[in-house]
């Protein structure tokens, strides 16, 4: 647990600085529409980077567009259906889009009146910019990155485990396991890292997740020695 990496991993901070579009719909055929037309970046925060406003639903789901149909047109079925869409599987934007085209387009088709929000819970589309910062934590060893992953928010989590997958293009790589990768080598951990189903997990639940991995190896490690 002594051995030391080439370069220190510093952990970055960030939020999302939120811009309404001045656009909002009140029903599902509405949605489908504008999910047509909307920028990249507007459907960009709503699948991605909404998970870091500070408002957190009761109700957790992966995007914006399937807690809508649960909250404000009461259909779980749609809401279902919406968050088994994992945006992962796409190469780009434009196929995330096509996506949900798809599954709107498929639900619509079937049911005999289109379902409406109450007034109040109109869905209104917004874009954000994500303001990263460097933190004051780093780490040269597995145990110092254990000891400052678990000082750091759900804000980090985000920034390099989900963003960055999506960021540095292959999308099995994200910043944890690259700097453990290039550094130690533990394949083990690495592959279980990347294994992590980023999406359909809740950001504490990945913190978690990547700590308990985190802390198997180096209790095994000083056990060993």
């Amino acid at each position: 647990m002594d051995v030391r990496a080439q370069n220190p991993f510093w952990f970055r901070e960030c939020f999302v600085m939120i811009r309404p579009v001045g656009l909002s719909v009140v029903n599902l055929r509405e949605l489908l529409h504008a999910i047509r037309e909307v920028p990249e970046s507007v459907l960009f925060y709503h699948i991605f980077q909404s998970r870091l406003t500070l408002f957190q639903p009761r109700l957790e789901f992966p995007n914006d567009f399937a807690h809508w149909a649960a909250t404000a047109l009461q259909d779980i079925r749609l809401a279902e259906k919406l968050s088994s869409f994992d945006p992962f599987d796409a190469d780009n934007l434009e196929t995330v889009r096509h996506g949900l085209v798809d599954i709107l387009e498929e639900y619509l088709w079937d049911l005999p009146r289109v379902p409406w929000a109450r007034p109040g819970l109109e869905f209104h589309f917004c874009e954000g910019a994500t303001v990263v910062m460097r933190s004051r934590i780093s780490a040269w060893t597995l145990g110092e990155f254990y000891d400052g992953l678990s000082r750091m928010g759900v804000d980090s989590i985000y920034f390099h485990l989900l963003e960055s997958r999506w960021r540095l293009g292959p999308k099995e790589t994200d910043d944890f396991s690259f700097w453990i990768e290039s550094n130690f080598g533990q394949s083990d951990l690495v592959a279980a890292i990347r294994d992590l189903d980023v999406y359909f997990h809740s950001l504490r639940e990945l913190k978690e997740e990547v700590l308990r991995l985190l802390g198997g190896v180096i209790r095994r490690e000083e056990h060993e020695e």
